[in-house]
């Protein structure tokens, strides 16, 4: 089976026959993204199972877990995309607190460190470029101004093309708004 026929089969799957030009917009968008998009396929499928961890959708991580498995991605591997998200949520929350905060506020040594175990990002399986496609993905999802910038600028330091991480955003984007559509 396509690419294209197993999205088409998710979709089927999770939302039914819907038929409102918003469903059809953003499922569209998403094959898309999917399909043919400048992320290779794994890196497709290793934001997608991030991203469905961060949005709390289970059928989509499922279904981006099932397929990097039949490309040969090893649980571990898997596991990892998800625990990005977990991460992740924790350092968009941080970093958004620390948005709020006056640089009067900031100024104080108190602040000066964010005190928050953070070792696993050092050495990821997947490796850190797709680490941080990941990382860039959930940041966008989480709406964490500090954590996209940071880490679309880490993508351009390790050469990702602006093309790459504008898929990404595009995809988190795009799979958000399919998840308010998932009741």
């Amino acid at each position: 089976m396509s690419m294209s026929e197993k999205v088409d089969a998710f979709l089927e799957k999770t939302f039914g026959a819907r038929e409102s030009a918003v469903f059809r917009d953003l499922s569209l968008n998403f094959k898309k993204l999917l399909e043919d998009s400048s992320l290779d396929v794994n890196e497709r499928l290793m934001n997608t199972a991030a991203i469905g961890r961060s949005l709390h959708w289970k059928e989509l991580e499922d279904f981006a877990a099932g397929e990097l498995k039949e490309l040969g991605v090893g649980d571990a591997e898997i596991a990892e995309c998800f625990e990005a998200a977990a991460i992740m949520g924790m350092l968009n929350t941080y970093y958004k607190f620390k948005g709020f905060l006056s640089a009067e506020v900031l100024a104080d040594t108190a602040y000066q460190r964010a005190g928050l175990r953070m070792n696993s990002l050092s050495k990821p399986l997947n490796g850190k470029q797709n680490f941080e496609m990941m990382a860039l993905a959930v940041s966008v999802v989480n709406g964490c101004p500090t954590c996209v910038s940071s880490h679309e600028k880490a993508l351009t330091d390790l050469g990702v093309t602006r093309d790459k991480i504008h898929d990404l955003a595009r995809l988190a984007s795009v799979t958000k708004g399919l998840s308010c559509l998932n009741s």
